[in-house]
């Protein structure tokens, strides 16, 4: 099972370089396809590898950012700041439906193979957002490693802050976390 901080660190990072500069509602969407990939059971166990994978292989990226140079980009500190106050609140249940049940979604600059064949269910600032025919996603409240949680098992804020407090050092995929990105500015 993922622990809290490194599903922070690793949602932190979707929010941030898919979405950085998009709107809070757009982050809040792109923090809602990580979770609803959790709950649809199609797809990785965790929040890590949720967003993580196929980045080791040349083709397959679920999220573009993991495997095209994207996280050698140092982001502005607001956006960092920004995203992890999304991932947060999105790890805490706390953010509205933006896209209900939508599992993929793609910039509007781009036209995947895959879109005419899913669902489409709206558009967030520059993100088109879908989810499979017929089958949209479970949604409802998962903890950070997808699994279904009541209501009365929602960690409060500040057991989040105070866990976070706690963590170890950020972490780091495949070397790349923001430690490692703040070590190679110039």
């Amino acid at each position: 099972m993922e622990d809290y901080p490194r599903a922070l660190e690793c949602l932190t990072l979707a929010v941030a370089y898919e979405a950085g500069y998009e709107s809070l509602e757009g982050k809040q969407a792109v923090a809602e396809v990580v979770l609803n990939r959790l709950r649809s059971g199609s797809f990785q166990g965790t929040v890590c590898d949720v967003v993580f994978e196929g980045s080791t292989r040349r083709t397959g990226c679920q999220f573009s950012f993991t495997c095209d140079g994207s996280l050698r980009r140092r982001l502005p500190e607001r956006v960092m700041i920004e995203a992890r106050m999304v991932a947060e609140d999105a790890l805490a249940n706390r953010i509205p439906a933006r896209a209900p049940g939508a599992t993929h979604y793609h910039a509007n600059y781009v036209s995947p193979y895959w879109a005419p064949s899913l669902t489409r269910i709206t558009q967030i600032g520059a993100h088109i957002f879908y989810h499979t025919p017929g089958k949209p996603a479970p949604y409802g409240p998962v903890n950070f490693a997808g699994t279904p949680i009541s209501a009365s098992s929602y960690r409060s804020s500040s057991t989040n802050t105070q866990t976070l407090k706690a963590a170890p050092a950020n972490f780091a995929p495949w070397g790349l976390g923001l430690d490692a990105m703040a070590a190679q500015e110039p």
